[in-house]
């Protein structure tokens, strides 16, 4: 998936009315997570027809186009032609929102903000106990219970 120049800043304005800032975190279309969205989108097709056919209704949507394109519109006509899509196309608006929450989660600022680790489960995960091998005492003793060929 390709998006152009256009979509990118119609993808990142409708991110931002999806998770708005927070305190000192921006929205997640101003935190520039438009370009993971559409790799996400790229690699699991059911979050790139989401991704196209939301945006390809944004576009079509006749306050959108009257006004001058979704930037245009203040925030009371970009939220109106939200619940219209919302409403008129759910299942494609619910795997859209699912694709900005995984980005926006995926994200370490995000992360440090909610006080998430990131980073790999494990050296740093949770605490193994160290090998004991006397856990294998009995199973070593047994007799095998297969039949050798």
């Amino acid at each position: 998936m390709n998006l152009t120049d256009g979509e990118f800043l119609l993808l990142a304005s409708v991110m931002d009315i999806i998770v708005p800032p927070v305190d000192e975190l921006p929205g997640a279309g101003e935190m520039g997570l438009a370009k993971e969205a559409e790799e996400l989108a790229a690699r699991i097709p059911e979050y790139g027809e989401s991704l196209h056919r939301i945006l390809e209704a944004l576009s079509l949507e006749p306050s959108v186009r009257v006004e001058g394109g979704f930037a245009a519109l203040d925030e009371e006509q970009r939220m109106a032609a939200i619940e219209i899509l919302e409403a008129n196309m759910s299942k494609y608006f619910d795997k859209f929102v699912d694709l900005i929450y995984i980005v926006y989660y995926s994200d370490e600022r995000v992360h440090e903000r909610i006080g998430w680790r990131s980073g790999p489960l494990q050296p740093l995960g949770w605490e193994l106990p160290a090998w004991d091998p006397a856990i294998l005492d009995k199973v070593s003793k047994r007799e095998p219970f297969w039949r050798r060929v």
